[in-house]
């Protein structure tokens, strides 16, 4: 009788105690101190002589029960305010001892009644994923555009932008369709491949073809070949030519580039029409005599500029509408080859990774050779898209400076892309970025 007895009260008061978080230590050491009693004689441990083996067993097994509550109950009570769940935490008295099959059956049907609602930081109806996927296909190729209408008597033209690093071409181009396509950053080369922007007005579409700044022979074997070639290869796919120039940069300093753009704009072997642009008109004021004759010298070397502007596409916009107005009227029969909402043919995560490097640049002046990786691209709920980015660089020193002091510096990054990325994507987004030595140089 006496096994029989022990086996069945140990397992039906393992199942009616739950293990619930800091408690289960002190319940286990109570389980362990019942065992320890059934295992040695009663006659050590009884009060009286005159009880048998099973109202001993229980008498003792009620004492150490009901000691056990009092120092649970006690920590609980101390604990509430740090542990909420501490409140699942249930005590057994002693009537549940005497009856165990009803106190199993009560311990059931109160933890279901008693589980406290989950109050997490965000929506609890957005269910999180347990894996993150990277991006698919159709996220990393550029949007290509089918089966979209076009309308009465279209019209088109193809523009390709060239000039020296940093002189502007990028915001120009932002500014004249309206729309971040092309990131912008006080770095040169921030433009790092051919970018095409796309502005519709009425039956008439121009296409941008945004290039990084034309390298000098001299210094090819510093950059890939990508960077290099971008530029001239636009122009074989245009039909027209938007050479842009730094005011600023004209009367201060070397003009090496310059002279090598129209050395090899001379040796086009298609002679292509050009518009002439003078762009950081605000940073010359009261020297635009010297400003008039670099235009006739570079209207004598190349005769194919048809016309010259003078622009400032940093502060006051300056001569932005008349461009716009002079690139529309160059426009020809032909048929759209976007829709009238798409502004860019960019994908997605390029968008997203050009957005985070120019946001990088603009924190810090860190080198060009951190490479981003996308280890996470996922759809919540509520259309809500999850992005999870590595930025991989090549030594310690640099990913302690991306990181910032307690992480000061990515949290910025990561604040300020989030913005730009959600406001690009028009959606709701969600960035983690993480900084990572890589092994292999980047």
């Amino acid at each position: 009788m006496i096994p029989l007895f022990r086996s069945a009260r140990v397992t039906r008061l393992a199942h009616a105690i739950p293990a619930n978080g800091q408690h289960i230590a002190t319940l286990k050491q109570g389980y362990s101190e019942a065992q320890r009693f059934f295992a040695t004689k009663h006659s050590k441990s009884s009060p009286s002589t005159d009880m048998d083996p099973s109202s001993k067993s229980l008498e003792l097994l009620r004492r150490t029960l009901q000691e056990k509550r009092a120092k649970l109950q006690e920590i609980t009570e101390r604990q509430a305010p740090l542990a909420p769940t501490a409140s699942n935490t249930r005590v057994i008295s002693s009537q549940e001892i005497e009856s165990p099959s009803t106190a199993l059956e009560q311990t059931s049907t109160s933890n279901a009644q008693q589980q406290p609602a989950p109050t997490p930081r965000h929506r609890t109806d957005r269910a999180m994923p347990i894996f993150a996927s990277p991006a698919d296909m159709y996220v990393r190729l550029p949007k290509v555009a089918r089966n979209f209408s076009q309308p009465e008597n279209p019209e088109i033209v193809k523009i390709a932008l060239i000039g020296s690093p940093n002189v502007g071409k990028s915001t120009i181009v932002n500014d004249l369709v309206k729309s971040t396509v092309s990131i912008v950053s006080v770095r040169p080369h921030t433009t790092r491949e051919r970018i095409k922007a796309v502005l519709t007005q009425d039956n008439k579409q121009i296409v941008f073809y945004d290039t990084p700044g034309v390298v000098p022979e001299k210094n090819v074997s510093r950059l890939n070949r990508e960077l290099v070639t971008a530029s001239w290869k636009a122009i074989e796919d245009a039909d027209h030519l938007l050479v842009v120039m730094d005011c600023n940069k004209l009367l201060e300093h070397s003009l090496v580039t310059e002279a090598y753009i129209f050395e090899r704009l001379a040796k086009l072997e298609k002679p292509i029409p050009a518009t002439l642009v003078f762009n950081k008109m605000d940073l010359v004021k009261g020297r635009n005599d010297k400003i008039q004759e670099f235009a006739a010298k570079y209207n004598e070397q190349f005769p194919n500029f048809v016309k010259t502007i003078y622009t400032s596409a940093q502060q006051q916009k300056i001569g932005i509408q008349e461009l716009r107005s002079h690139l529309m009227s160059l426009t020809h029969p032909g048929p759209w080859l976007y829709p009238a909402n798409q502004k860019s043919d960019q994908s997605d995560l390029n968008r997203v990774e050009d957005l985070i490097r120019s946001e990088l640049f603009g924190l810090l002046k860190v080198p060009y050779h951190i490479k981003q990786v996308n280890v996470g691209w996922t759809e919540l709920e509520d259309n809500v898209l999850r992005i999870d980015q590595n930025l991989l660089v090549d030594r310690p020193g640099l990913k302690k400076i991306i990181v910032g002091t307690d992480g000061a510096v990515i949290r910025d990054l990561t604040l300020k892309s989030r913005q730009l990325i959600g406001k690009a994507l028009q959606r709701r987004v969600m960035l983690n970025l993480q900084v990572k030595v890589n092994s292999k140089k980047v």
